[in-house]
Parts: structure tokens; C-alpha cells; sequence
């Protein structure tokens, strides 16, 4: 479904994954599904042949990814070997998806002209193939809360218990290029990286147990005792995370979730969606509520989308997200 390539952009190793239908890199690390990324400052050099171009980081298992974007056709990964791409980026980025089926098939489920209209301004995301624990974890922290401080909470609980991919790589300077975390010239300082926390490996449900006191320092206020519960169920079985994905089941999958404590409808919903494969997952927050009641006239039954509901459930989510920052700005 693509085809893939190496060569060399603007000084760096790249690997180039091309003739992709439509993939929008921006889109789909920015649209409230994920929070390990960051974007970075691209090179004049690109920017100035390719305006468009975007370049981010992300941290994946215990994978550090650079990726940019010069079109909507292609990806390119630096610094990556094939085992790398084939075991991590290419199932995390959802290259083997079928996409433009998808959309086809969303399509043809509506005669909604708002939906029609998500489904081509949103069309480019993809849904992250994202690792099931940290994704229940980051969504008991999205709760009453906004995309930057969820974000600022994960990258400090990552930094109190994680290991630090960007020494672990031997990496000599700063990927985001901050100016405070070389020491003498020869590599990262690991207390202004702490400070920063954006390299780090997310903890095991097993690391949070062992020290729960560190998920303190991040102030998660009340979801304290939701993340503890996690760990602690996780750690012990009673949410069995292998066991929910051997099920397939979108309703099984919600049903064990909610064993936690603290997790509801909209969490569990979320997590199904974005790590346990459950593509009729219907997550609704305030976004899709305000969307269901000016576009659908109050109801919008996420049976009737098909198999796919939770793609058109990010595309309705996008759109309107989107519609409102142009709104506003």
C-alpha cells in the first residue's frame, strides 16, 4: 500500500514512505488523540523549497521517532533502520490501513452534509496504533482537563520514572534544540532533561505501584486515585489488558475499563478506540455533544456509521474543533 525509499534530506539519513492517500502528520499528532509528540523547528533548507513542511517528535514505546511531512502522500522517517520502521512506525502510524476504503465507506453510510464536509477537511487523520496501558493511563489524565496541561502532566510523571531515550541513543544535543541540556559539549544533562521530560519512557503499571508518591510531582490532582487504581488493577490482573485485546470486543473492552475507578463511558470509550482496535468506538465529550446537537438535530445513532463510527467520530470531532478556532481567531 506504499512503497519506501532512503535518501538524503537537507544533510539527514531519511527513510521515505510514499503514495499514501492523503495522510495529514499534523492532523492526526494533533487532534487530541495522542500526547507524546512535540513539533520541532524544521530546516531552512527544506521550509524553503517545501513551505508546508512540518517535522515532529514522538515518543513510541521506547522508541524515540522523528518524522516529517513535505505532502500529504509521504512520511519521512530520520535516523531509522528497517526493523525499527517495520516493528514501530509502521503499525503506530496505521500505514497498512486502508484508508481511502474507509472514507468510502463512511461516505456512503450519510447523507449528512456536516459529516460530507469533516470527512474532507479531517480525511487525513489516521488513528495511532497506540500501546493500550499508557493510553488508559493519558486518558484518566484528560479528564477535566486540557490538551496542553494533559500533556504537561504526562511528560513529568514520564521524567519521574522513565529512562531517557534521547542519552539512550547517545544523542550529544538537544532534539528540540533548547540550549540547556548539553554538559561540556558531550552529551544531554539529565536534570535539565528531567526539567523537560518530553524523551522519556512512560512507566509501567509495575514502576507506578512500586512509587506511587511520584505521580505527585506532576499534580494530577483528584485523578491520583484513579491512576493508582489503574496501576493496581493492571498490575494485578484484574483488568486484564492482554486478555481485552484477545477479546476484540468494543463492549467487553468497555466493561473491563470500567472496572476502574474513575473510568466512565467517555474514557473508556477512548482508549478502545485509540489502543485496543475497536473502530466503532463513539467517544462524545463536550465537542461531539455541541457537534450531535447543531449538526444532527440532537441525535446521531453511531450504529448507523458502521464498523467505522469512531474514524467518523474523529473526523466530526476535528471538523468542528476546527471550525471554532477559525471562529475565533
Amino acid at each position: 500500500m506504499f512503497d519506501k525509499k532512503r535518501e538524503s534530506v537537507a544533510g539527514r539519513e531519511a527513510l521515505i514512505v510514499s503514495g499514501l492517500s492523503d495522510y495529514s502528520l499534523k492532523d492526526t499528532l494533533e487532534c487530541g488523540q495522542c500526547f507524546r509528540y512535540v513539533q520541532l523547528k524544521a530546516e531552512p533548507a527544506v521550509t524553503e523549497q517545501y513551505p508546508d513542511y512540518v517535522e515532529y517528535m514522538a515518543v513510541v514505546g521506547s522508541s524515540l521517532v522523528f518524522v516529517g511531512q513535505r505532502n500529504r502522500e509521504e512520511l519521512i522517517f530520520y535516523g531509522i533502520s528497517d526493523e525499527e520502521f517495520d516493528s514501530v512506525c509502521r503499525p503506530y502510524f496505521a500505514l497498512d490501513v486502508d484508508y481511502e476504503a474507509i472514507r468510502e465507506d463512511i461516505i456512503s453510510r450519510t447523507d449528512s452534509e456536516f459529516l460530507l464536509s469533516a470527512v474532507k477537511s479531517a480525511g487525513g487523520i489516521r488513528l495511532l496504533s497506540q500501546e493500550p496501558w499508557e493510553t488508559v493511563f493519558s486518558f484518566i489524565i484528560s479528564q477535566n482537563n486540557n490538551i496542553p496541561r494533559i500533556m504537561k502532566i504526562i511528560k513529568r510523571i514520564s521524567a519521574s520514572y522513565g529512562r531517557n531515550l534521547a542519552l539512550e541513543r547517545g544523542l550529544s544535543e538537544c532534539p528540540l534544540a533548547c540550549g540547556k541540556c548539553v554538559k561540556n559539549g558531550e552529551k544531554l544533562d539529565t536534570g535539565n532533561c528531567a526539567e523537560c521530560g518530553v524523551c522519556y519512557t512512560f512507566p509501567t503499571a509495575a514502576e507506578v505501584c512500586a512509587e506511587p508518591e511520584l505521580l505527585l510531582d506532576a499534580h494530577p490532582g483528584f485523578r491520583y486515585r484513579y491512576l493508582t487504581d489503574a496501576a493496581q488493577k493492571v498490575l494485578s490482573g484484574e483488568v486484564n489488558i492482554d486478555d481485552i485485546i484477545s477479546h476484540g470486543s468494543y463492549l467487553y473492552t468497555i466493561e473491563q475499563l470500567k472496572k476502574i475507578t474513575g473510568v466512565g463511558d467517555k474514557v473508556a470509550s477512548c482508549a478502545a478506540l485509540f489502543a485496543f482496535g475497536n473502530l466503532e468506538a463513539f467517544p462524545i465529550d463536550v465537542w461531539m455533544k455541541r457537534a450531535i446537537n447543531e449538526y444532527f438535530d440532537g441525535e446521531l445513532d453511531p450504529v448507523e456509521l458502521g464498523p467505522y463510527a469512531g474514524v467518523a467520530q474523529q473526523y466530526i470531532f476535528h471538523h468542528i474543533r476546527t471550525m471554532s478556532s477559525d471562529i475565533n481567531s
